[in-house]
């Protein structure tokens, strides 16, 4: 816990392995993974698992005769 007063540092998230880093580094102190590349491709996969989520929902709505 930080001092009464005090800004913690800020930090982010490492995707590859969910460490968290100091936000202004571009490489995790970790995993040495790109922060940037890393980032990406988890927002492309979360995409991908909305969309297929989405299109589960519909298949499953049409089969059940939901609107």
């Amino acid at each position: 816990m930080p001092e009464p007063g005090r800004i913690p540092v800020p930090l982010r998230l490492c995707r590859g392995c969910r460490r968290f880093v100091r936000i202004e580094h571009a490489d995790c102190d970790f995993c040495g993974g790109d922060l940037a590349a890393l980032e990406a491709a988890h927002a492309e996969s979360a995409a991908a698992v909305r969309a297929a989520t989405a299109e589960l929902r519909t298949a499953m709505g049409r089969l059940l005769g939901l609107p």
